[in-house]
């Protein structure tokens, strides 16, 4: 319980000494799985909201995409979504993981199915302070990177800075 209450405390710190500097871009990272990517214009922006009005993360090289959003509880709420960012695809995957590195700690989060029981899953949910806090500091000394299985191909894509997005009020 002290490292998790040390760990908090030291985001909460880092977040109000940092700060959010919007003048300037964030260069995005490519995902590591490019299978079923072209390279064309998918109509779409990842700084712009989601179908569900959350952020977006490409996965695969934009083959799919993953749409998060959260609220102040620390509940986050993850959308599987196709090439064009617009509509839910399922997964036979009960989990996601997402992954976090802050200095030299790096953690692994299963995310469950919203709805563990049903054959096929697009959407999942945790509530997680701690994770909630290590992915808004993302451009800041932490990383994340979030892999989905679809039809047994992992699919991994990167978190970029958040300058608001995924905010569910």
């Amino acid at each position: 319980m002290k490292h998790i209450i040390a760990t908090t405390l030291s985001f909460a710190i880092a977040v109000f000494f940092i700060g959010c500097d919007q003048g300037v871009p964030v260069e995005p990272v490519p995902a590591t799985n490019t299978q079923g990517h072209d390279d064309h214009d998918h109509g779409h922006d990842h700084s712009a909201a989601g179908p569900h009005d959350g952020a977006l993360i490409g996965l695969g090289g934009e083959a799919f995409h993953l749409e998060w959003l959260h609220d102040e509880s620390g509940k986050l709420t993850f959308f599987l979504l196709d090439d064009h960012a617009k509509s839910d695809v399922t997964t036979t995957a009960a989990n996601i993981t997402i992954t976090t590195t802050f200095k030299e700690e790096t953690v692994t989060v299963k995310i469950p199915s919203a709805k563990p029981t049903a054959n096929e899953h697009s959407q999942f949910q945790i509530t997680d302070a701690v994770l909630l806090q290590k992915l808004e500091m993302v451009g800041h000394g932490v990383t994340a990177q979030t892999t989905v299985l679809i039809k047994d191909t992992p699919y991994t894509g990167e978190f970029e800075h958040d300058h608001g997005d995924g905010h569910s009020h």
